[in-house]
């Protein structure tokens, strides 16, 4: 090699070329709100319930010998009537579940495009600039 043929190539200067990069940040906005909660009511109702009593009746028969009871003789065809048992309602209540209510939330994704323009730098050689020989021209 000759000493025309090489060359010294001497760093002059950085540039850096810049571009934009895009950067989406997420917002969360509340659009509503649900306040769930129990609440009692009161209703009254009718509750139709059967109720039994049973009575022994005695009967005195025409003819036959008298029927004494207690200090009491009953006559013939006369009856006599005694009590054995008497059913009466008594009112209770009681807690059951009635219904099951099920809460859920349910997340939605879905994409969205966002159109951004961004913005960059490249390098640009003025030529009118290396013409008048204030730049080197390249070389090849």
């Amino acid at each position: 090699m000759t000493e025309e043929q090489r060359v010294r190539r001497a760093l002059q200067g950085v540039i850096e070329l810049r571009e934009e990069r895009a950067e989406i940040q997420k917002v969360r906005e509340e659009t509503g709100r649900v306040v769930v909660r129990r609440e009692r009511r009161v209703r009254e109702e009718t509750v139709r319930v059967e109720l039994v009593s049973e009575v022994l009746v005695v009967t005195a028969q025409e003819g036959s010998p008298a029927v004494q009871i207690g200090t009491r003789t009953l006559a013939p065809g006369e009856t006599y009537e005694v009590l054995l048992y008497d059913e009466r309602a008594v009112p209770g209540k009681e807690t059951v579940v009635a219904q099951e209510v099920r809460l859920f939330k349910d997340t939605f994704v879905r994409e969205e495009t966002v159109p951004l323009q961004l913005a960059y730098e490249e390098l640009v050689v003025d030529e009118h600039m290396v013409d008048q020989g204030r730049l080197d021209p390249p070389r090849s």
